[in-house]
């Protein structure tokens, strides 16, 4: 510029920052269920079986951060719901009634759209999950009777 004036830089405005990313579990290097039956159900927030109606998967690789994916299980049973009958001020789900399942890994469990499961999760800030580690199960006729008789005991210390 003429006459010794210089120009002051202008600095681009600063966009608000939006709302912060879902935390996301991280995949492991292989999708293993942790526990049986029986030891998971007690360490669980809820205990269901269900079939998948429809899956979203999320996005991102195995070593990259992801979004979670989803899974909507129509509720073919209910065996637990929380400590004390509600989970996180929800009431329980009706059978037949779909329920929304987040998927914070996007990768695991593994689940098949139209297949039957004996899911156990815990709650989070997005409502119930299955981490990756989460019991996850084919459903089969002779859990239900062990899942009934699991569902009368108390559960010491857990949630």
């Amino acid at each position: 510029p003429r006459g010794g004036a210089q120009e002051t830089p202008v600095a681009p405005p600063v966009a608000p920052p939006g709302p912060a990313p879902p935390v996301v579990t991280p995949c492991p290097r292989r999708c293993r269920r942790g526990g049986t039956l029986q030891s998971s159900f007690c360490r669980s927030h809820f205990v269901v079986t269900g079939m998948i109606q429809s899956l979203s998967r999320g996005g991102g690789a195995q070593d990259a951060p992801q979004r979670p994916g989803w899974a909507v299980v129509s509720i073919l049973d209910l065996y637990k719901w929380g400590g004390d009958g509600t989970l996180g001020g929800a009431p329980p789900p009706t059978v037949g009634s779909p329920l929304r399942l987040v998927l914070p890994c996007g990768l695991c469990p593994v689940l098949k759209k139209g297949s039957s499961y004996v899911l156990m999760g815990q709650i989070g800030d997005g409502g119930p999950l299955l981490p990756p580690d989460a019991f996850v199960a084919p459903l089969r006729p002779q859990q239900q009777q062990l899942l009934g008789t699991l569902s009368k005991r108390p559960c010491r210390g857990g949630p």
